[in-house]
């Protein structure tokens, strides 16, 4: 079997190693951190009996195959260039990269490296995101005009909410883009099958100033005891337009302060014969709308399905978490079968380094737009989607 580490231990590292271990890809032999409290209530809490705080460690572990950046966006490129250099295939969390030219330097590692390496866009791996796909790719919507949604969320809707990716030394200039745009981008993308060619953006600071925790604060906590005011500079919300490849034309609202919305990604497509729409807070749904009916797709009902593995009857919710498992399939499948890594511009059943790239190029347009009030192309980061739907 596979051997596994996981690098990082706050919000999505535990869910990494859930992952890992519920799908059966690998054994999750060991988990790095910096903060060696932390590090050590997580392995007590996961069942994991390796910890360091010396990732050079892990990567010196000959029996180690696989491993897992779950840390801050800034020390993801470094870790996953040591990863590789060492022999190790690699998943990263999302953004990949600061900026695109440290990202493309990874995409050209890997491929030297000859590795599979991905990034966590973990909303491709929801059932019915891929059956969107299914209906978009085999012309059920007709000719795609529009294509729009949102991504909100309130845990940063009060001063005194505060997390390291409110620091641009850490999160990178760019926040709730960075941190949430960047996965409707993805995903909308994904869905679509078409690419965003330009982006017209508008970035709003909403609060000014946040009180920062004395200590460490983690995901989705509020800051408590003694504070400091720090001046924010990153956007709290933005407003995109976005033109695609074939024309059609978009739009996505993006916010970290929306109070009532936890977790609200919402894509939708208006064809020339039908609409769709999916709601990450209703997964199990999809909305399909003509001009003389509407309907709702539910999962696991009807042909054309696609299922996770293990299968769950209707009913039986399938949430993040599978998706995550069912992300990560393809990729530990490749490797426990010792197929070779995608080549360049080749499709890929796995969000590769080049689609976390041309994510990160998604980000910096959006950036240069708000700065210049003007369109900005996304530059470079030629995706290698696969042309097929992702399969359980």
């Amino acid at each position: 079997m596979l051997r596994t580490a996981v690098i990082g231990t706050g919000f999505v590292g535990p869910h990494h190693v859930d992952a890992v271990r519920r799908g059966g890809f690998a054994e999750v032999v060991a988990l790095a951190g910096a903060d060696a409290p932390q590090l050590a209530a997580r392995s007590r809490e996961l069942g994991i009996g390796r910890t360091t705080e010396n990732v050079a460690e892990l990567l010196a572990d000959p029996t180690i195959d696989v491993i897992h950046v779950c840390t801050p966006n800034n020390t993801h490129v470094e870790l996953a260039t040591a990863a590789l250099e060492a022999g190790k295939h690699v998943v990263v969390e999302k953004p990949l990269a600061l900026e695109a030219e440290s990202a493309n330097k990874l995409v050209t590692l890997a491929q030297r490296q000859g590795r599979h390496a991905m990034v966590a866009f973990t909303y491709r791996g929801y059932p019915m995101v891929r059956r969107a796909r299914q209906l978009a790719a085999d012309g059920s919507l007709g000719e795609l005009r529009l294509i729009y949604g949102q991504y909100l969320q309130d845990w940063l809707a009060r001063a005194s909410d505060y997390n390291w990716r409110l620091e641009p030394a850490q999160g990178g200039r760019s926040r709730a883009v960075a941190d949430i745009g960047m996965h409707w981008f993805d995903t909308v993308e994904f869905v679509s099958g078409l690419r965003i060619e330009s982006v017209f953006a508008e970035l709003a600071t909403f609060l000014r100033y946040r009180e920062k925790p004395v200590g460490d604060t983690a995901t989705f906590a509020t800051a408590a005891g003694a504070t400091e005011r720090v001046r924010v500079r990153s956007e709290d919300a933005a407003a995109l337009l976005v033109r695609f490849d074939n024309g059609a034309l978009g739009t996505c609202l993006v916010s970290q302060v929306s109070l009532g919305h936890k977790n609200d990604l919402v894509v939708e497509l208006d064809g020339s014969d039908r609409s769709l729409s999916w709601h990450q807070q209703s997964p199990e749904q999809l909305w399909l709308g003509a001009r003389d009916s509407v309907e709702t797709l539910l999962r696991d009902a009807g042909p054309g399905q696609i299922r996770g593995v293990p299968d769950l009857p209707a009913g039986h919710s399938e949430g993040w978490g599978e998706a995550l498992r069912d992300l990560l399939r393809p990729f530990y499948a490749a490797i426990a079968a010792g197929e070779p890594a995608p080549a360049p511009g080749s499709a890929a059943p796995y969000p590769t380094l080049a689609d976390g790239t041309r994510a990160v190029a998604f980000v910096e347009a959006v950036l240069a737009s708000s700065d210049s009030g003007c369109w900005m192309p996304i530059a470079g980061g030629t995706s290698s989607m696969s042309s097929e739907p992702i399969r359980g």
